[in-house]
């Protein structure tokens, strides 16, 4: 077998997705599908609740990544991420630096994960790469409460 020659990114592939990233813009699993499959060609796995795809390379918040992942339909969070071939404290040094944007320490049930304050995640993972994401949870439809007023 052989392997597909790389696609060339398209020009405001990095802004698209770094917003995306620090959770800066709306997006649909739909859309973010048609978008890795377009210009990443194929996904290369389903694993996680995520649909993967080789990132081509692509260097986001001046970290080189390695792959891209966004949510499956069936998945409870809306999610679009990517996996950089680097420990956690070198990545969020390199992305606060180039994109201007502070990350703070939060202990979580899961371990140490770094935030912003728009809710873009890094973590550190045991094989000294860093998954970077943003995910928003469907809590499904909820039923606006109203008010309770004093008698």
């Amino acid at each position: 077998m052989f392997a597909l020659p790389a696609l060339a990114l398209p020009i405001d592939f990095n802004d698209k997705v770094e917003a995306a990233l620090l959770c800066r813009s709306d997006w649909s699993t739909a859309w973010w599908h048609d978008y890795f499959n377009t210009h990443l060609q194929a996904s290369i796995r389903d694993w996680g609740e995520a649909r993967w795809w080789d990132s081509q390379d692509a260097r986001l918040g001046g970290a080189n990544s390695i792959e891209m992942f966004a949510n499956i339909d069936t998945s409870r969070a809306l999610m679009v991420g990517t996996l950089i071939d680097q420990p956690v404290e070198e990545v969020k040094k390199v992305i606060e630096d180039t994109l201007k944007v502070q990350f703070k320490p939060v202990q979580t049930i899961y371990g140490l994960r770094y935030m912003t304050d728009t809710l873009s995640v890094l973590v550190g993972l045991d094989n000294q790469q860093t998954k970077w994401y943003c995910a928003r949870w469907n809590m499904g439809n909820r039923e606006r409460v109203k008010p309770m007023t004093p008698n």
